[in-house]
């Protein structure tokens, strides 16, 4: 081979090589687009599961003729903007199984489980991430803390809670309130949650966004990270028709 014929060869070597290492690179940051668009929507369903499994359960009472059970889905905590990113969501319903999904230990005369109150606090960590607080009890001043407040979902920047009100008792929400803006909780058919989730990888082009989660606004930094905003309305159980 001549030296021209060399460098020409070279040359093209080079051109087929730049144009596998492209089409590598650009199945590679489709291959993390897809990732983390599956991780968003994964967050999305264990949020929607664990949620609204607590909310449909809320108010729940065996015997609604018993005054001995405490009446009420809410607990006393709920609070708009507990955190710089969301509100905090306080659930109480009787429930034979603890904090941990386990039969209680205690027992009645005909050696069943016990009913006792089982009360569940959702809000967000400084770091991004939906915490749980659990604690059971067999009364509401005398509740035992099972699970303290820590993590158990992460990437989640907003979290907006809106309360739906039976204002004329005919069985259906009037309107959607902020926490504690309701004349009775009682009269608290169910809840709304807005949740905005984010990726942990950067797979999008860095750009500053704005959301509204539930009428609250919400600035999201330019980071590239995917970020998705669901929304969804649970019944308490027994609330309505």
């Amino acid at each position: 081979m001549t030296l021209i014929e060399l460098l020409i060869a070279l040359a093209l070597a080079a051109f087929l090589v730049l144009g596998l290492v492209q089409m590598v690179a650009a199945a590679s940051a489709a291959g993390r687009l897809q990732l983390n668009q599956a991780q968003v929507l994964d967050r999305a369903r264990f949020a929607m599961g664990v949620l609204g499994r607590a909310v449909r359960q809320a108010g729940y009472r065996p015997e609604p003729w018993n005054s001995a059970y405490a009446d009420g889905a809410l607990g006393d905590a709920n609070l708009d903007g507990a955190t710089a990113a969301g509100d905090r969501l306080e659930l109480r319903a009787w429930s034979d199984r603890n904090c941990f999904d386990n039969r209680n230990p205690d027992r009645d005369a005909d050696g069943r489980p016990r009913f006792y109150l089982r009360e569940s606090r959702f809000d967000l960590t400084s770091d991004g991430s939906l915490a749980l607080t659990c604690r059971y009890g067999p009364a509401p001043d005398s509740l035992t803390t099972q699970i303290p407040r820590q993590g158990v979902l992460p990437g989640v920047e907003a979290f907006q809670v809106l309360y739906g009100e039976d204002a004329d008792d005919d069985g259906n929400v009037d309107g959607w309130l902020r926490a504690g803006q309701w004349a009775d909780a009682r009269n608290v058919l169910g809840v709304r949650i807005g949740l905005l989730l984010a990726s942990d990888d950067a797979v999008a082009e860095p750009l500053n966004a704005s959301f509204e989660v539930l009428g609250t606004a919400v600035q999201a930094p330019a980071d590239g990270r995917l970020r998705r905003l669901f929304d969804f309305a649970a019944a308490f159980r027994g609330r309505t028709g």
